[in-house]
């Protein structure tokens, strides 16, 4: 029996996923967040370039053209490039981002409301002076009765999850986990927190990249 793929990130994150495996299994999209934007203004004046930590940020964000940008991961590279940024480094994760970090200062990380890593801290306190503010948050969203049915059933289900805030969401949201769900963490910590709700392990990703995801997700949807 061909699992089905429950998708949970936001709306657009999800639709771009659930594209990409659609032809190989059911798919059943339900954001438990939406991103919003907090209406922060920003002024790029005096800032040697932007760190941006996730795509969210991008849509969020006042004009990036000609703005060195320093990322994490490949799409938000890939969003930051096609806002008209020049992209001087696209890092897997915050730790190698603070590793690789060439500087000038000062920059401005244009982050959401709940982020991890406290780049802005360490770099600064690495003689790199780094700045932040809050341009969006995720703001909770119920969890779809056909998906809460799916994770609580007895039938396969492929559940990936792409953050402990939303691993959380999820767990919250259900009474329990079926025996046939196989549930898929980004990293460490999204297991964790996983498991805390729900005292359901999670297969965890060894490089917290979109494109082991996506391995992963094809790999159990396959069997």
């Amino acid at each position: 029996m061909t699992p089905t793929l429950v998708l949970t990130r936001p709306e657009a994150q999800s639709r771009s996923l659930a594209a990409e495996f659609e032809a190989m299994a059911p798919v059943v999209v339900s954001p438990v967040l939406e991103i919003v934007g907090t209406g922060a203004k920003i002024d790029l004046a005096g800032f040697a370039g932007v760190i941006l930590t996730s795509a969210n940020a991008v849509p969020f964000a006042p004009d990036l053209r000609r703005i060195r940008a320093y990322c994490v991961g490949k799409r938000t590279a890939a969003a930051a490039d096609a806002a008209g940024a020049t992209v001087r480094l696209a890092a897997q994760d915050a730790e190698e981002l603070i590793g690789a970090m060439p500087g000038p200062g000062p920059l401005l990380h244009l982050r959401g409301e709940h982020a991890r890593g406290k780049i802005a801290e360490h770099l600064t306190s690495a003689g790199i002076e780094t700045h932040s503010v809050v341009i969006y948050r995720q703001v909770s969203r119920p969890l779809s009765a056909e998906a809460r049915t799916l994770i609580e059933g007895t039938a396969p289900v492929v559940l990936p999850l792409f953050s402990p805030r939303s691993a959380k969401l999820v767990g919250a949201s259900v009474d329990r986990v079926g025996p046939r769900v196989a549930a898929i963490a980004m990293s460490p910590a999204v297991a964790d927190s996983w498991r805390a709700v729900t005292r359901a392990a999670a297969e965890v990703c060894t490089r917290p990249t979109g494109g082991e995801m996506r391995e992963r997700i094809a790999g159990k949807l396959r069997g």
